[in-house]
């Protein structure tokens, strides 16, 4: 694919050219990314030195990201990191890739936080890279942060991250939906499993390589948000809050849910590009 004088510069070209024969619809982004994360350089480092020879190593190492690039490994999988909220956290195969549409939930959630001084407890279930509960308890450092998942492998991700980014700020809980967790809360958010059965069969056979777990939400997509729902209940107060990510078409889904659980649908709040993405549900006073 490469030659042993390659540049920078031409390493990324033909890069780009392999995994857009791959299929891919951001080759250009992905071996950017890539390249940057072989030779540790951001991006405006690195488009001041695309004239530079790669070593023997680095073009080696780079090859080999690309080659797993085109079979259809996600680059955050392949760089062990994905930004979230401004932040890098630790992903692997073992927990879900945090996405933009899960800043929504977090927003949310600020929002109710910073509305209602009377919040001082948070739980986030389903928590996999703990991405959502560590922003949380960085960006209100008053409130006091709880997280669980059904998997121990998650956990172990979300342990390291809260280890390099928020020591002793959550305490974690091995725990399906709020089986395990002791105590009240004043607010529980989660991005549960929401996608349909179907569709997650459709990502297997096209060796999409997150976990089932953290994506098969049932033959509607709601199975887990309602089993989380009566999970909830009994430990929110009087008038406190549940804030769940879903899918855009999953609205009156959610609302029934949320009345026929006992809740009060009380909000549903549109990710970046419009669409319904995060469902408030309120208990009675």
């Amino acid at each position: 694919m490469f030659h042993q004088t390659t540049t920078i510069r031409t390493a990324l070209r033909t890069a780009t050219e392999a995994l857009k024969h791959a299929g891919s619809d951001t080759a250009y982004l992905d071996a950017l990314v890539l390249m940057g994360h072989v030779l540790d350089l951001s991006k405006e480092k690195l488009f001041a030195r695309t004239e530079d020879p790669l070593t023997a190593c680095d073009l080696s190492r780079f090859q080999a990201l690309i080659a797993r690039r085109a079979e259809g490994e996600p680059v955050a999988y392949l760089r062990g990191l994905k930004e979230f909220y401004g932040r890098e956290f630790l992903v692997d195969p073992r927990v879900l890739i945090p996405r933009p549409d899960t800043e929504t939930l977090v927003d949310t959630a600020l929002a109710l936080i910073d509305a209602d001084p009377a919040i001082c407890t948070v739980f986030d279930c389903c928590t996999g890279s703990g991405c959502v509960a560590i922003t949380l308890a960085l960006e209100r450092p008053q409130i006091s942060v709880s997280a669980g998942d059904v998997s121990g492998d998650a956990l172990a991700v979300c342990r390291q991250n809260v280890a390099r980014l928020a020591p002793d700020r959550v305490r974690l809980y091995l725990s399906d939906m709020m089986d395990a967790i002791p105590g009240q809360y004043d607010l529980i958010v989660a991005n549960p499993p929401y996608v349909r059965t179907a569709e997650v069969d459709t990502m297997r056979a096209a060796r999409w390589p997150e976990p089932t777990l953290a994506l098969d939400g049932g033959t509607d997509g709601l199975d887990v948000p309602r089993n989380l729902m009566k999970s909830a209940l009994e430990h929110l107060a009087p008038n406190r809050y549940l804030v769940i990510e879903g899918a855009y078409d999953q609205r009156a889904g959610m609302f029934d849910a949320f009345h026929q659980t006992g809740f009060i649908a009380e909000d549903v709040v549109p990710d970046l590009a419009g669409r319904d993405r995060v469902y408030v549900g309120r208990t009675r006073a």
